[in-house]
């Protein structure tokens, strides 16, 4: 009896049953044209739930990353999601799924990838560029998320779905114009068939983690924590995370700190593009043109919040900036704007 003809009279089992094993193994046609198989395969898993062991699992997860010193966050999808739509797979299209218990997840090395794209499309300065052809990047670039020699002041971990709260559904991609599409010479037409594709999407909130990379002090790695947060708040709602972004897909709402400290811990502050820039500055900056620095930027300076004042003040420190405040307030005698920078920073 052939494998297929085997598998025509098993049913999906239900309960611990692994999704992504199923997906992998008991689609009942290879036939290129029956979509019918497809789709049921689709409909078995849709809607099924994670074993009862990934509950334990996530909570062990959960507890090595706060051991690790990762902050948590927790990001709810605001529609559809898929990663990994283009891996290989029995069907023509895929979804990342966790190889262990089968949940979908996403890999911190998109979060990572995203959040470097979004920084370099949209955020001031030369410092955020990147260009991956010629393997160079800006110095903020080169610091948060590290080259191909050096690793990054920040660890993106993967983000797994919270137990009980998300949901693989089906979903159908639907183009019109197959023959045109692929370089046909026909133009489209009104009578073209439509050819359905399944696949699967999916919902949920996700716990996503950051750190400190291994060997970088936690205290100069702060300000490069808030970046990063911040990069993947706007990332994930205005870009999305995963396939068809272009259609809505991936969007993500990055809610407060879930980590024991919550909102409140030290330099859990949003970073807007003033400080950023500020940073960014300091970063490269020696002392011998520190005191110009703080010329040229006071009014961004003056005009920071507390909590960007704080950052800014402890990366200064972290560089040994501050360490003279007698000669810097010698020299700030005679100049009303570097005597209220140095008030600012509590100098």
């Amino acid at each position: 009896m052939g494998r297929r003809l085997a598998l025509d009279r098993v049913r999906f089992p239900g309960g611990n049953t692994h999704l992504g094993l199923w997906l992998d193994k008991f689609l009942k046609s290879s036939d290129k044209d029956d979509t019918e198989s497809k789709q049921a395969l689709i409909r078995e898993v849709a809607g099924k739930r994670e074993p009862e062991e990934y509950k334990a699992f996530f909570q062990r997860y959960r507890e090595a990353l706060e051991a690790v010193g990762a902050e948590l966050r927790t990001a709810h999808t605001l529609g559809r999601l898929v990663v990994g739509l283009g891996g290989e797979g029995v069907l023509e299209t895929s979804i990342t799924l966790h190889r262990t218990y089968g949940v979908p997840y996403i890999p911190g090395s998109a979060l990572k990838g995203l959040a470097s794209r979004f920084a370099h499309l949209y955020l001031e300065g030369e410092a955020w560029r990147r260009n991956l052809r010629e393997f160079k990047r800006g110095n903020a670039q080169e610091a948060l998320f590290g080259t191909t020699e050096e690793q990054g002041m920040v660890v993106f971990f993967d983000a797994l779905p919270e137990p009980g709260t998300w949901e693989l559904r089906p979903d159908i991609l639907n183009p019109h114009h197959q023959a045109y599409n692929a370089g046909g010479q026909a133009p489209p037409a009104d009578w073209d068939s439509p050819i359905p594709v399944p696949f699967l999407s999916a919902t949920g909130t996700f716990l996503l983690a950051l750190a400190p990379a291994p060997g970088v002090d936690p205290g100069a790695a702060r300000p490069w924590l808030d970046a990063a947060w911040q990069i993947l708040s706007w990332a994930l709602k205005e870009e999305g995370v995963g396939a068809k972004t272009s259609s809505g897909y991936g969007r993500m709402n990055l809610v407060g700190s879930s980590s024991k400290e919550g909102k409140n811990a030290p330099g859990a502050v949003a970073m807007s593009a003033e400080l950023n820039n500020l940073l960014t500055e300091v970063r490269s900056l020696s002392y011998r043109v520190f005191t110009d620095f703080l010329r040229k930027r006071a009014l961004v300076i003056v005009s920071l919040s507390p909590e960007e004042t704080a950052v800014l003040r402890l990366a200064l420190q972290e560089k040994k900036f501050l360490a003279n405040p007698k000669d810097l307030k010698a020299e700030a005698k005679k100049d009303p704007a570097l005597q209220k920078v140095l008030a600012k920073l509590e100098v």
